[in-house]
């Protein structure tokens, strides 16, 4: 008997000791856990369904300006823009099993008065039964990276608007369109035509004629002097779709050699007015204004 009460004893002593053991170790994991959650600057909480906090660590009540005191156990929602609120509505509403981790970025007003970016963690802590238990929150600011990116953002929009600037001023200079009167415009045409200024040529042109209701468009080519097949065709082509717009296209300034050429090349020209220079299409094109004018029906008198 006194055997078997011996060893019972020892039993419950050895089940003591390695309980102790266990509580100890308990402890040292469960503050050294609570030391890591402390350490980090990263924003921590946990709160339950109805959005009462039930942990924060120093950094989250740093940043809030706010004690333990005056956030666990109650519901505390940060000043967040109300744009951002939708959002993170929705992510609170999609937690859940299918969804248990989902990221959030929004802003929030500090007690300071700035407004700051921060990203965080969202997740779902589950009971055994598998059911939603509460919600732990890992919050990072994101501050710098955010204007970092929104000023990315701005000098890329300034850059594409300088671009835009640029090719419009390119587009100017490589095709000029100088109004000679209200329905007379003017293009003097200088140097070597690509096929890319040929083609903001034309549309330069057309968009001339329409905004500025153009009758006469005068295309002076004194400045080209080479001419090949390409360019032929394009001062062509160009004539023709400002005819097709009811505008009449005079070629002005036609060298001898510029002549030739599209005489060897076999590019017609027929329905093409041209005249010997800038000056003489001027003056043609005025005349014609003039007559289009005392042929215009006066407005009867009441």
């Amino acid at each position: 008997m006194n055997h078997d009460t011996d060893s019972l004893a020892a039993q419950v002593a050895e089940l003591q000791r390695r309980n102790a053991e266990l509580e100890r170790e308990l402890y040292l994991r469960t503050q050294m856990y609570a030391a890591l959650v402390e350490d980090q600057r990263e924003l921590i909480c946990t709160f339950s369904l109805d959005g009462t906090l039930a942990f924060v660590n120093d950094a989250y009540c740093r940043f809030f300006g706010k004690t333990r005191e005056e956030l666990v156990g109650r519901r505390f929602a940060p000043l967040v823009p109300e744009e951002d609120q939708p959002l993170i509505a929705d992510v609170l509403a999609r937690l859940g099993p299918k969804e248990p981790v989902l990221p959030c970025e929004h802003r929030v007003l500090t007690p300071g008065g700035d407004v700051r970016w921060l990203n965080w963690i969202d997740r779902v802590i589950f009971d055994e039964a598998g059911n939603v238990a509460t919600f732990q929150a890992v919050g990072i600011d994101v501050t710098d990276r955010r204007r970092a990116e929104e000023h990315a953002e701005r000098n890329e929009a300034l850059r594409a608007e300088l671009i835009h600037t640029q090719e419009q001023a390119l587009r100017e200079l490589s095709a000029p369109l100088i109004p000679i009167a209200d329905d007379v415009l003017a293009m003097p045409l200088v140097g070597r035509i690509d096929e890319k200024r040929a083609q903001v040529v034309l549309e330069t042109l057309l968009e001339g004629v329409v905004r500025m209701a153009a009758e006469t468009v005068l295309l002076d080519v004194t400045g080209i002097t080479t001419v090949d097949t390409q360019v032929a065709e394009a001062l062509v082509r160009t004539a023709h779709a400002v005819k097709l717009l009811g505008a009449t296209a005079v070629l002005t300034g036609i060298q001898p050699h510029v002549a030739q050429t599209l005489i060897s090349l076999g590019i017609e020209v027929h329905g093409v007015i041209s005249v010997r220079s800038l000056k003489d299409g001027i003056a043609w094109a005025m005349q014609e204004r003039g007559k289009r004018r005392k042929v215009a029906p006066q407005p009867r008198a009441r």
